[in-house]
């Protein structure tokens, strides 16, 4: 056997390890909120290295979500009969990975969008999320949307304002009414 074809036997998956992450994928897809479809690796670029990767996986960890490398046709079978308008698995580009999180989609697509920003190789396809399928336009705009917190800043920043301007104008006319008063 040359060293090419002992190489591409470990690399092959049995069709019961196919069946395994098949089954795997079918149970998680549903109880997941978001869905994100990246690629991270390219024909004819370098792709995500092992750490990387461990990275990427650790940080997603962290908001209760997982990453899958999964072959297309996988995919494909385990969203069959989901029918996402928009969503086509063998019209992306490279090896396709999958975030699948159950927690706050928000934070999820941000930590996402963050570690892409560091690591190049790492791109996106877009999301599923409330049943429906997001291309990477919308994906993109969720990503970059600003935290919660900074959200509720500016809000009370906003509430304050009017209220700011409301005391200095009558704290000024409290003056000018003790200054006539007074002469």
């Amino acid at each position: 056997m040359s060293k090419q074809t002992k190489n591409t036997k470990y690399l092959m998956k049995s069709k019961t390890n196919k069946a395994k992450e098949l089954a795997l994928l079918k149970d998680k897809l549903p109880n997941s909120k978001v869905v994100v479809f990246t690629s991270f690796s390219k024909a004819g670029e370098k792709g995500l290295s092992v750490s990387q990767m461990t990275a990427l996986k650790k940080l997603l960890r962290s908001s209760n979500s997982e990453y899958f490398v999964i072959k297309k046709t996988l995919i494909d079978l385990a969203i069959k009969d989901k029918r996402y308008d928009g969503l086509d698995i063998y019209g992306m580009d490279g090896s396709i990975g999958l975030v699948l999180g159950d927690n706050d989609v928000y934070k999820i697509a941000k930590d996402v969008y963050e570690f892409s920003k560091k690591n190049s190789s790492l791109h996106f396809w877009g999301a599923v999320t409330d049943g429906k399928f997001l291309g990477l336009d919308a994906f993109l705009e969720i990503a970059k949307m600003p935290s919660r917190e900074t959200l509720i800043v500016r809000l009370l920043g906003m509430m304050k304002y009017p209220l700011t301007g409301l005391y200095v104008v009558l704290s000024e006319t409290a003056k000018q009414r003790v200054a006539n008063s007074s002469s």
